[in-house]
């Protein structure tokens, strides 16, 4: 019997932390205990709501952000709301399939999927919507080409099996010559058009390692074939990650604080963090939510991000995601980034 009752006093504290916090992220008001009792109905005395809410502000959960007003959810709040909802969250089937005709036209190249994707979370989640594009690695060469812009350094253009074209600007250790960057060039391109850029890359290095009779034609242009690669597979690309719907963040109240829009748009300018954090949390494809001071960076301290893997070929390659104020609709978040990564995957594969 006492066990039933703290059963029953934990799900109605929940209940009402729910009620504060599905208000919040609709309103951007702080919700009353009087709010609450009428969204609840006759369920709890306003006196039983007004005890519930004061536990829950003593155990970090919600706070008063000046005397008389009511309540917002805290950083702690969002958390244990997300711990429970996150694992009930399901798309539904006419906004899925809605979605899913988006990518019918127009989506040719792996580009174009990245463009669309990011759109559409922006669109859909009134948030920024962030696309990690694939590692290079996971790229199918179809051409390289290689331009000497000066001394010891040299233009890499990289154009995948879907046409899609990347470019790379490499420091080199010595001087190369037009003519043996051609010589480089089509020894790529013979040997290796359709195969993904690491298997060039394992392969190259194979051949140099055996330094075989059968590897004569690579023999003098070995070492610089190998820095090239291992420069394009190590380079950090400022456009890694894609994004699209920074704009939203202007109609928010939350940002309506100078301080607060100055740390966004720093990281949206320079989008490091953002990008070491896609690329750390490869190679799985779960579901990670980061909720204000849980970001590493100061920059994110008022803000929420989403994330969730994607595949090509049946491996997690890049990620997707949203971000936005702490305040954001987390089921929607949750049921539309998750839904979409599984949308990116199989398009990519068509591609």
């Amino acid at each position: 019997m006492v066990k039933e009752k703290i059963r029953d006093k934990n799900e109605r504290k929940q209940a009402v932390l729910e009620h504060i916090i599905d208000t919040y992220v609709r309103t951007a008001v702080p919700v009353s205990s009087k709010m609450v009792s009428e969204l609840m109905g006759t369920n709890l005395s306003s006196a039983t709501i007004r005890n519930i809410m004061a536990e829950l502000e003593e155990e970090g959960y919600i706070t008063q952000p000046h005397t008389s007003a009511g309540r917002i959810p805290t950083s702690t709040g969002y958390r244990k709301y997300v711990d429970r909802i996150k694992a009930d969250v399901h798309i539904e089937r006419k906004r899925a399939e809605k979605l899913e005709k988006e990518y019918i036209s127009r989506i040719r190249t792996i580009k174009n999927v990245i463009e669309k994707t990011s759109f559409l979370i922006s669109r859909e989640l009134h948030n920024a919507g962030i696309v990690m594009w694939p590692s290079v690695s996971d790229f199918y060469l179809r051409q390289i080409e290689f331009i000497k812009v000066r001394a010891e350094t040299i233009l890499a253009i990289l154009v995948t099996m879907t046409n899609d074209v990347r470019n790379y600007m490499i420091k080199l250790d010595k001087d190369l010559e037009s003519a043996e960057l051609r010589k480089i060039a089509n020894f790529i391109n013979t040997n290796y058009e359709g195969q993904a850029f690491s298997q060039a890359f394992t392969g190259i290095k194979n051949l140099v390692e055996k330094r075989s009779a059968d590897s004569e034609e690579i023999t003098g242009i070995a070492d610089s074939v190998l820095e090239i690669i291992d420069s394009i597979m190590d380079e950090t690309i400022e456009n890694d990650v894609y994004w699209d719907g920074f704009n939203f963040f202007a109609e928010e109240p939350e940002f309506q604080n100078i301080n607060t829009t100055r740390k966004v748009i720093q990281l949206f300018s320079n989008r490091e963090y953002l990008t070491a954090l896609m690329k750390k949390e490869l190679p799985k494809k779960d579901l990670n939510i980061y909720i204000g001071k849980e970001n590493l960076s100061d920059m994110l301290e008022d803000c929420s991000v989403v994330t969730c893997g994607y595949n090509m070929r049946g491996r997690t390659v890049g990620r997707i995601g949203v971000v936005g104020p702490t305040r954001m609709d987390y089921g929607l978040a949750i049921s539309t980034v998750q839904f979409l990564s599984e949308v990116v995957g199989t398009k990519l594969d068509e591609i």
